[in-house]
């Protein structure tokens, strides 16, 4: 089984400006010692994976699993009503889509998101925008499970929305594709991002013709976006979609979707056991529509998302009779998103499935802001910059995948030094206050009254409020021996306030803050 220890080794490098943690930060990757090789000269090995203690509290299991990161007040409301009442909440609602996000304090302004119909004013940067607002809404909005599924569908229908020609046109797709169908239909969904411009401009179907069909954007349609590469299709159903697609296009004028019957290729198509005469370029649209809609209800298109959903919520190896029973929901509720989630939120093998989810870098950055109860700097909306940057050197900024088939979504696929490394330092620069558009910590909050006593005392306040549970002795021993305190140590106010910020990074640097 892959556990969050994946993401810290024995061997890493040390880190820069802060040597003082470095034998701690060692002493962690070695108390969650994940990955034994052979020697670089001998093929790699297999990795060996050595699971972690985690904790059997259904509330926190699912908040940590539901939501981008456990903080007391959403851990107390779900205690308070019940998992299932709350995920009632969660599915029952949408958040303001146009421009604010509603959370435990005031609304919070988000930066102005700059649109294709109004380019022209493109004196902001559209596509970090857009990843700052994206950030806010998981870090600081209410809308927690919305905000899951969003990330999932934009990640299932992902577009590298830093391509020039892309990047006036993602904010559109966020809003009206994604954000408005990821509680709705797959079907409505999949019909919306098809005449959707950014996908069309990404995928290269804008400028595809009757004459010479581009193929890329069929290709993506079947493989990645439906039925999925081991469907049974074959390069003539990849050619005959490619040409049911041509004539969906952008008007160079608005950047807003357009057909163009004159640039549609007609004649009979067929698409595994789809087919049309094809034979009104007028009617273009309506086939190429009708073909998206048969995709969308096909039995592969369900067990494709139902695995790929299941691999989300539940375990990096899918369990075969819940990807089955999920993709069976699915069919019957005519691509119904809301009742294939409930399911497998209610299943028993969601409920089993503690430690088997680790966080990538987004959720991970995103939880540690959450934990340590860090509120949007009041300059926010003009210097989001610091955080989409933050994003990008831990390797997941929003919508920045360059191919198509979206973020890795396994712990394995993040396993590396580098990865371990920039979650160190970025937990560095959280405590600091050193991410512009992130206020600084407050930690007399985070450690609460009483104050402890002891360095040992401190240390298990710390771990309760980061990463829940009660530090493993090895974890415990090491974030003591960074603060160099011995655990009977007495501490004053002073004191605490000195070490917190140093134990905060440290608890968030370890195997156990990596639980998803």
């Amino acid at each position: 089984m892959i556990t969050p220890t994946t993401f810290l080794r024995a061997r890493v490098p040390q880190l820069s400006r802060r040597s003082a943690l470095t034998s701690a930060l060692v002493s962690l990757a070695a108390a969650g010692v994940a990955v034994a090789r052979t020697s670089d000269a001998a093929a790699p090995a297999a990795p060996t994976y050595r699971p972690l203690p985690v904790t059997d509290d259904p509330v926190l299991h699912a908040v940590r699993r539901l939501s981008f990161g456990a903080t007391p007040q959403l851990v107390d409301h779900v205690r308070a009503i019940g998992v299932s009442a709350w995920l009632d909440e969660q599915l029952g609602s949408m958040p303001d889509l146009h421009g604010t996000v509603v959370g435990a304090g005031p609304a919070l302004p988000l930066p102005e998101v700059v649109a294709a119909a109004v380019a022209s004013v493109a004196h902001r940067d559209a596509v970090q925008d857009l990843q700052v607002a994206t950030f806010a809404r998981a870090a600081w909005g209410d809308h927690q499970v919305y905000e899951l599924v969003v990330e999932f569908w934009s990640n299932h229908l992902s577009i590298a929305a830093q391509l020039p020609y892309v990047r006036d046109h993602k904010a559109v797709d966020d809003r009206d594709v994604v954000r408005a169908h990821a509680l709705g239909t797959f079907a409505d969904l999949l019909t919306a991002s098809v005449q959707s411009p950014a996908m069309l401009r990404y995928l290269s179907n804008a400028e595809s013709r009757g004459s010479h069909p581009n193929e890329n954007y069929a290709r993506e349609l079947l493989e990645l976006h439906t039925v999925g590469v081991h469907a049974g299709y074959t390069q003539r159903d990849v050619r005959d979609a490619a040409r049911v697609l041509t004539g969906l296009t952008v008007d160079a004028r608005t950047g807003l979707f357009s057909y163009r019957p004159e640039w549609h290729a007609t004649g009979a198509v067929r698409v595994l056991d789809w087919t049309s005469p094809n034979a009104d370029p007028d009617k273009g649209l309506d086939v190429a529509l009708s073909l998206v809609r048969y995709l969308a209800f096909h039995p592969a298109t369900a067990h494709h998302l139902a695995t790929k959903l299941v691999r989300r919520l539940v375990s990096d190896t899918p369990s075969v009779a819940l990807v089955a029973s999920a993709a069976r929901v699915y069919l019957e509720g005519g691509t119904a998103i809301v009742p294939v989630l409930r399911h497998i939120v209610g299943s028993a093998e969601f409920a089993g499935s503690a430690g088997q989810k680790t966080q990538r870098p987004f959720e991970w950055f995103t939880a540690a802001v959450r934990a340590l109860g860090l509120q949007p700097a009041p300059t926010l909306p003009v210097a989001g910059g610091g955080i989409a940057s933050s994003l990008q050197q831990l390797g997941q900024a929003p919508f920045g995948w360059p191919a198509p088939d979206g973020y890795p979504d396994t712990a394995a696929a993040w396993a590396s030094t580098a990865s371990t490394l920039s979650r160190w330092n970025a937990a560095q620069a959280l405590v600091q206050g050193a991410v512009r558009g992130i206020g600084p910590l407050d930690g007399d909050t985070l450690v609460g009254t009483p104050l402890p006593a002891t360095a040992g005392a401190l240390v298990d306040r710390l771990a309760g409020k980061l990463i829940g549970p009660v530090p493993r002795r090895a974890l415990r021993a090491a974030v003591l021996q960074g603060v160099s305190m011995p655990a009977g140590q007495a501490v004053d106010q002073a004191t605490i306030g000195a070490l917190t910020p140093q134990i905060a990074a440290l608890l968030l640097s370890s195997p156990e803050a990596q639980v998803r």
